[in-house]
C-alpha cells in the first residue's frame, strides 16, 4: 500500500473535514492567514543611533512584508565597543536630543502606518540602565526607585508628549533587557525585584503601557554584584508577559547533525514559562536566535528546530535578534551588531526570508490560542529557575510536543524527526484528527488508533529533518473508520527511530528513494541534463559576479579555484544568488495528470541558504527547510519541453572570508566587521570559542568555508494523492 507523501490541498481538505466545530474553523483560519497579534516581533537595532528616515521607512516596510508584527527598538551605543567586537560607527546625534526624539516618533508613526507594534528598551545601552543627561552618559541604580522614575521619566517623557495618540495602540510596551549593569548601593534581587521591577511596571502602567523584561538574567554565572536570593518567578511576575532566550551554540560545520531537533541550542526558557503560568500570561516571549557565531553563517533551515524546541516547551512568540538599521552610505552588509542571526536588508536571502517569518507566524498563530493542558511531559523544577535550561523530562524523546485545548479541539504542536508511532493523551473516537503542516500551510488527514486507556495513537508519524507540525483532535465525520489500525502496544514518541518504518515504498531506481525523500512516488524522473547558471550579488553590490557557467553536474560552488583566489568573479567565495536554468522533458503518457496537484520538485538536501523554485515561469515557493521540495501548482507543467528554474541564495559568509585576502578598495564587500589577514589562534586550547580575533569580531582567512550551490539530486516526483 502506497503511504501518502504530500499534504492535500486546502480546497478538498475543507470538504473533508465538513461539520467541524467553529472553534475549529477558527484555528484553521489564524493557522492560514496568522493575525497581526499572532505574528513575530524582531529587535531593531539602532548601532549609536545610526538610523535615518529613508532607511527607518524602506526597514520597516521589509518587515511587515516578511511577516513581523512587532518590534523592539534598541539604542546600542555604549555597549561592547572594542577591538574584540565589530567596529561601531561614530554617533551622528546626541542620545536623547531633538534629533534623536524626532526620528523615534518618526519611528513610531511609520509603525503605525503599517500595522506594526512599536516598543523600546528602557536604556540607551544593551543590560545596564545608561541614560544621557546633557550628552553625558548616566546610569541609573536600580536599588533606588526614585531614580529609576526619573529614568523612565526622562526616557520616554518625550515620547509620550509626541506620540499621545499612538500610546497604548501602536506604542505599547517598554522593554529591559536581562540587567547586567552595576549595583551601585548594595543590596540584593529582593530590593532589585521591588525597587526596579515593580517600579517599572508601575510607571508604565501609569501611563498606558505595558512592561516584558528577560527579569533577573538569562546569564549562568550568578547576579554579579548581588546575590541570587530570592525566586526568579518573584521578578519574572513583575511583567504583562516574561521574556527568556535562546541561542545557537554550534555551527553548520561544527557537527553533521547541527540544525537537527533537540540539539544545537542553549535555552533560557524554563523559569519564564513557569512564570507566565502562575501569572496568567498567555504570552511566553523568547528573544530568538542570538548568538556569537560568524556573522552571516546561519539561515531558516538552520534556526527553525531551536525556534520549534522552544514552541514545544512553552514560548508562543519569537523576538527575532536581530534586524539592524544600516543606512545605505555604510555599503552592503553594512553595520552590524556583534551578535545575533543577522535578518536585515542587506541579508542575501532577506527578500525569502518570508517563508520562515511566515512558519513562525503559523505557530504562534496556534499556540497563543486555547489554554495549556499538562500531560506531564515537564520537569518539576524548584525554587532555583535562575540559568539556562529546557523544561522536559526526555531531552532525547524522538517527538517533543506540547498540548494546548481551545473548546471542544485538542491540538498538539510536535517537532522532531524521524518516523514513528505518537501517543498522545486525548481520545479519537467521534473525532477528526489531521495534521496540520505550519511550512505548508496545509493539513490532511491522519490515520490512527484509539487505545483503550483513553490514549490515541497517531501510526506512524513522519517527519522530516528538524521537523514539525500540528495533530489536532476536532468532533466531526468519525475518520476512525477508515483510517484506524491496531495499536502498536509499546512502542512511543520517546523511543528512537522505528527501524521496522525505515523501508522504502518508492519505485526500484527512483532517485528519491536513494536520498530518503518522501516515500510514496508513484514516478520520480531524476533530471540529469545540463543547467545553465547566473551569478548576482546583492543589489547593493557593483562588483562582477562570477561568470555564467554550465553545469554537467552539480556541485559544490567552494570546490572551484584554490584558496587565497579572492577576487570578485571568483565562484569559489560567491555569495549571493545563482539562478539555475534546465529543461525536463514530461511524456505524453502523463498528460492527463499534469493538471492534479500531485507533482513535487525536490532539490536534494541544500548545504546552506534557500531556494526559490519556478515552472514555466510559475511561482511554486521557497523551499528553506527538509524536506526540500517544492510543490508544483496545476496546470505548471506542460507535455513536452518544461523549464525549471531554481534562484538559489547562500549565505554572506563565504564572500566575507575571500574578502580577508583582499585590500580593502578590492573588496566585494563593506561592512563594520573586522576583516583579519591572519589565521584565528586559540586563546584558551579548553575553550574551542576562545578564538583571536573573536569569531564575532569578523572574518579571518583561516573561516572554512560553507558548502554551497545545488549538491541534488534534483527529481520531478509524482506522487500519491489517494
Amino acid at each position: 500500500m502506497l503511504r501518502k507523501a504530500i499534504f492535500l490541498t486546502v480546497t478538498f481538505c475543507a470538504a473533508a473535514v465538513a461539520g467541524a466545530s467553529q472553534v475549529h474553523d477558527s484555528l484553521w483560519k489564524d493557522f492560514v492567514n496568522p493575525p497581526d497579534a499572532a505574528k513575530p516581533w524582531c529587535y531593531y537595532l539602532w548601532q549609536n543611533g545610526l538610523a535615518d528616515r529613508e532607511t527607518i521607512t524602506a526597514d520597516l516596510e521589509s518587515m511587515k512584508r516578511l511577516g513581523f508584527g512587532g518590534i523592539n527598538m534598541l539604542d546600542t551605543r555604549g555597549y561592547w565597543d572594542d577591538e574584540n567586537h565589530v567596529v561601531i560607527p561614530k554617533a551622528e546625534i546626541v542620545w536623547g536630543s531633538p534629533e534623536w526624539y524626532d526620528l523615534v516618533e518618526f519611528c513610531i508613526r511609520e509603525c503605525a502606518r503599517l500595522g506594526l507594534e512599536f516598543t523600546m528598551n528602557v536604556a540607551a545601552s544593551g543590560g545596564s540602565m545608561i541614560s544621557y543627561i546633557d550628552g553625558k552618559p548616566y546610569e541609573a541604580d536600580v536599588l533606588d526607585r526614585n531614580d529609576i522614575l526619573a529614568h523612565l521619566d526622562r526616557v520616554f517623557g518625550p515620547i509620550l508628549k509626541r506620540v499621545p495618540d499612538l500610546v497604548g495602540k501602536t506604542f505599547t510596551h517598554v522593554y529591559s533587557v536581562s540587567y547586567e549593569g552595576n549595583v551601585k548601593t548594595g543590596g540584593s534581587w529582593k530590593t532589585i525585584k521591588d525597587n526596579f521591577y515593580a517600579t517599572m511596571r508601575q510607571w508604565a502602567h501609569e501611563h498606558g503601557l505595558k512592561i516584558y523584561s528577560e527579569s533577573g538574567g538569562p546569564w549562568y554565572m550568578g547576579g554579579g554584584s548581588a546575590p541570587l536570593d530570592c525566586s526568579q518567578l518573584d521578578l519574572l511576575a513583575h511583567n504583562d508577559f516574561p521574556q527568556g532566550e535562546f541561542w545557537p551554540i554550534m555551527e553548520r560545520g561544527d557537527l553533521p547533525c547541527a540544525g537537527h531537533a533537540n540539539i544545537n541550542g542553549r535555552f533560557f526558557l524554563r523559569g519564564v514559562v513557569l512564570a507566565a503560568r502562575r501569572e496568567g500570561s498567555n504570552i511566553v516571549s523568547m528573544e530568538a536566535f542570538t548568538h556569537m557565531l560568524r556573522h552571516y553563517s546561519v539561515d531558516p533551515a538552520f534556526l527553525k528546530p531551536l525556534a520549534d524546541m522552544s514552541f514545544a516547551d512553552g514560548a508562543n512568540r519569537m523576538v527575532w535578534h536581530t534586524f539592524t538599521s544600516s543606512p545605505e552610505k555604510f555599503g552592503v552588509p553594512g553595520t552590524e551588531y556583534f551578535a545575533g542571526s543577522h535578518i536585515n536588508r542587506n541579508v542575501t536571502w532577506h527578500k525569502d526570508a518570508d517563508a520562515f517569518v511566515k512558519y513562525l507566524g503559523r505557530c504562534q498563530a496556534l499556540l497563543q490560542r486555547g489554554e495549556y493542558v499538562d500531560d506531564g511531559e515537564f520537569v518539576d523544577v524548584q525554587t532555583n529557575y535562575y540559568g539556562w535550561g529546557r523544561f522536559r523530562k526526555d531531552p532525547n524523546a524522538q517527538f517533543t510536543t506540547i498540548h494546548r485545548r481551545e473548546g471542544d479541539v485538542d491540538f498538539f504542536f510536535v517537532a522532531g524527526e524521524g518516523r514513528n508511532v505518537l501517543e498522545v493523551g486525548v481520545p479519537c473516537e467521534g473525532r477528526t484528527v489531521e495534521i496540520w503542516d505550519p511550512v505548508t500551510a496545509a493539513r490532511k488527514p491522519t490515520r490512527c488508533a484509539q487505545l483503550s486507556n483513553g490514549r490515541t495513537q497517531i501510526l506512524p508519524l513522519e517527519l522530516p529533518v528538524g521537523g514539525s507540525c500540528f495533530v489536532v483532535f476536532a468532533p466531526g465525520v468519525e475518520n476512525n473508520k477508515n483510517n484506524a489500525e491496531q495499536p502498536f502496544e509499546g512502542r512511543r514518541a520517546t523511543a528512537r527511530r522505528d527501524k521496522s518504518f525505515e523501508e522504502s515504498e518508492s519505485p526500484r531506481g527512483c532517485a528519491a528513494s536513494a536520498k530518503g525523500l518522501s516515500s510514496s512516488c508513484l514516478s520520480c524522473f531524476p533530471i540529469t541534463n545540463a543547467w545553465q547558471v547566473s551569478f548576482a550579488y546583492h543589489d547593493g553590490i557593483s562588483a562582477k559576479p562570477p561568470a555564467p557557467v554550465t553545469m554537467e553536474t552539480l556541485r559544490d560552488w567552494t570546490t572551484y579555484g584554490k584558496d587565497g583566489e579572492a577576487a570578485s568573479t571568483s565562484l569559489r567565495y560567491f555569495s549571493g544568488t545563482a539562478t539555475y536554468k534546465t529543461i525536463v522533458r514530461i511524456p505524453p503518457t502523463h498528460n492527463s495528470q499534469l493538471t492534479t496537484p500531485n507533482f513535487q520538485l525536490a532539490l536534494g538536501e541544500l548545504p546552506s541558504g534557500l531556494a526559490h523554485v519556478f515552472v514555466n515561469g510559475v511561482d511554486c515557493g521557497v523551499v528553506w527547510c527538509a524536506p526540500w521540495e517544492a510543490g508544483i501548482p496545476p496546470d505548471a507543467l506542460r507535455e513536452g519541453e518544461n523549464e525549471l528554474e531554481i534562484r538559489y541564495t547562500n549565505n554572506w559568509y563565504n564572500r566575507l572570508v575571500g574578502d580577508c585576502f583582499l585590500r580593502p578598495e578590492e573588496r566585494v564587500t563593506r561592512s563594520t566587521l573586522r576583516y583579519s589577514e591572519k589565521a584565528r589562534a586559540k586563546s584558551d586550547p579548553k575553550r574551542h570559542w576562545m578564538l583571536l580575533p573573536t569569531i564575532y569580531s569578523g572574518p579571518a582567512v583561516s573561516d572554512p568555508l560553507q558548502p554551497s550551490g545545488l549538491i541534488g539530486p534534483v527529481v520531478l516526483k509524482l506522487c500519491n494523492n489517494q
